[in-house]
């Protein structure tokens, strides 16, 4: 499905994002700007379209969909965070009640807990309640329960994060900072994107750092609700593949570059969705080597327009694979931009 232009502009209105305001948070200013690079947000919005005319879903679909999603979000989550357990034995311990002996006991306890986490949220989005102090707080005990006797308590003592480029503030600034920051996104501020303000919540969360332990998985689940609560899907995945790449766009951000991580959270999105229209509509997908076969550019270049976000495609198995239909419209479309940018030169 293609929006014609006036849809899109009306769309993104509704979305209301690029304002002149500025917020600062503790020091931090947020500058609505160009941050959602606006061919990954085009596409976002098409294909969010899309999804939602399918809605309601099939119950059982849905309930299977989801069932592998919560799997594969725990097993990546707790990886993030240095979980030694695989897919498997996550899978095993969530579907079978196993504990994988010859791995640490925290992280089949880690793995266990995040059903319950992820519930907690999803309860939250259900029944529209707002994010506040008491849901952070009950969330982070879900996650820890049984970990440590920190769970759902802010930390009392300073902290230092390895490679990281700042300092988290004093543990007597926290309930302060936490305040604000949830008031912040209380507001609902136009001047953003859904993603935008999930994304830049996410960093501030983890900027602040709450707690003695759980803060990367607490600030992805809190960034999930503030997705779901605007209609994405469940849930955006963030895969151990890509830990490197998550990390380092969460450091750019730290120095005030805010782009790097906002457009890697955005390309997180775009794979849920796709995740959910490849089930549902079972398009032909294809790889960029046969993607090449279709159109005058060659495999390193698609490939390049991949990893920028230019093109809608995903990566599975470290090979990236894109929507037959998908590549031909870039295709159209570029060629579209080539004669008027001809017809431009020749008036």
């Amino acid at each position: 499905m293609h929006l014609n232009i006036d849809q899109y502009v009306f769309i993104l209105t509704g979305e209301a994002i690029m304002r002149s305001i500025l917020f600062r948070i503790d020091g931090m200013i947020l500058t609505p700007m160009s941050l959602l690079d606006e061919n990954i947000h085009k596409r976002i919005i098409e294909k969010k379209v899309v999804l939602d005319a399918h809605r309601p879903f099939d119950p059982i679909f849905l309930k299977r969909l989801k069932h592998e999603l919560m799997i594969e979000y725990t097993y990546n989550s707790n990886a993030i965070e240095g979980s030694t357990l695989t897919l498997n034995e996550t899978r095993l311990v969530l579907e079978e009640g196993l504990t994988i002996g010859s791995k640490p006991i925290q992280d089949s306890l880690g793995a266990k807990n995040h059903p319950y986490a992820i519930n907690f949220i999803e309860k939250l989005v259900y029944e529209n309640t707002p994010l506040t102090e008491e849901a952070v707080l009950k969330l982070h005990s879900l996650i820890l329960h049984d970990i440590g006797d920190y769970a759902g308590v802010y930390r009392k003592v300073g902290v230092r994060i390895a490679g990281a480029t700042f300092s988290p503030p004093k543990s007597a600034e926290i309930p302060r900072l936490m305040n604000e920051l949830l008031k912040w996104l209380e507001k609902n501020l136009e001047e953003y994107s859904p993603i935008e303000q999930a994304a830049l919540f996410h960093h501030k969360f983890v900027h602040i750092h709450p707690f003695s332990d759980g803060n990367g998985r607490t600030a992805r689940l809190l960034m999930n609700a503030i997705l779901m609560k605007n209609g994405y899907p469940f849930i955006i995945n963030i895969t151990q593949k890509e830990r490197t790449k998550y990390l380092d766009s969460l450091q750019e951000a730290d120095l005030g570059n805010y782009k790097p991580f906002i457009n890697y959270i955005a390309r997180s999105a775009e794979n849920a969705l796709d995740i959910y229209l490849n089930a549902l509509e079972e398009p032909k997908i294809i790889t960029l080597t046969q993607a090449s076969k279709l159109t005058s550019y060659s495999v390193n270049y698609l490939g390049l327009l991949a990893r920028k976000g230019r093109i809608g495609a995903f990566k599975e198995n470290n090979r990236w694979y894109i929507r037959e239909q998908e590549i031909i419209n870039y295709q159209k479309e570029m060629k579209y931009k080539q004669l008027k940018r001809e017809d431009a030169l020749d008036e």
